[in-house]
């Protein structure tokens, strides 16, 4: 009796083609070749509707299929238990000049509340009276401004940002994926489960 391992992943894009196969969501191993083709070609939802959507597969809607065609194999499901599709009847278009103008405004929003905090942070822990007891500390001295703290504070802080997202420019530090990317990678992954928590209860409602 032959054996297949089935892996079905948490989120897929489909264009154009109305008819998702097996392959479309899923990755497979086989003992062959040949029933591994024969699986990843068999069809597991068909989108009659031509406009953009969500649907849930799960992975007992790919064990039917692949039962009622393969009905002597053994199935082995890995990973997710869902998939959600995103379906588009037609290829998605970017317009680099919208995608150049979005970034710079993005920019410019982060920039400016970012700046905007750091300087409240700075107000409300009362840091400019902080510097300057620093500086009667270590000088015997009192005075507004020390420029000897201030410098090396105004450069460091740049540095630590850096540093901290592991980024300059378009070139990471080094390897590791930045804090940014860590937080959209926690946000995907959470608004896919809320959209397949939500398709599952309709699913439910309608059974």
């Amino acid at each position: 009796m032959d054996t297949i391992y089935l892996k079905v992943f948490q989120k897929s894009e489909i264009i154009t083609t109305s008819k998702v196969q097996i392959k479309d969501v899923s990755k497979i191993t086989a003992t062959t070749i040949e029933l591994k083709n024969k699986i990843n070609e068999l069809i597991v939802l068909e989108i009659k509707e031509q406009k953009k959507a969500k649907y849930l597969i799960t992975i007992i809607d790919i064990i039917k299929v692949i039962q009622r065609e393969c009905p002597n194999v053994v199935i082995v499901p890995l990973g997710e238990v869902d998939t959600l599709v995103e379906y588009s009847p037609t290829p998605l278009k970017h317009s680099k000049l919208f995608e150049f103008f979005k970034v710079i405004l993005v920019c410019f929003i982060v920039f400016a509340g970012s700046s905007v905090a750091i300087i409240a942070y700075q107000v409300d822990t009362a840091f400019a009276k902080t510097l300057d007891l620093i500086s009667k500390v270590f000088t015997g001295e009192a005075g507004s401004n020390p420029l000897w703290i201030t410098i090396p504070y105004a450069i460091g802080m740049p540095i630590g940002i850096i540093v901290f997202f592991n980024h300059v420019g378009t070139q990471k530090i080094t390897s590791d994926p930045t804090p940014i990317e860590i937080e959209i990678n926690k946000y995907r992954a959470e608004v896919n489960t809320t959209i397949i928590d939500s398709l599952n209860n309709i699913k439910r409602k309608e059974e």
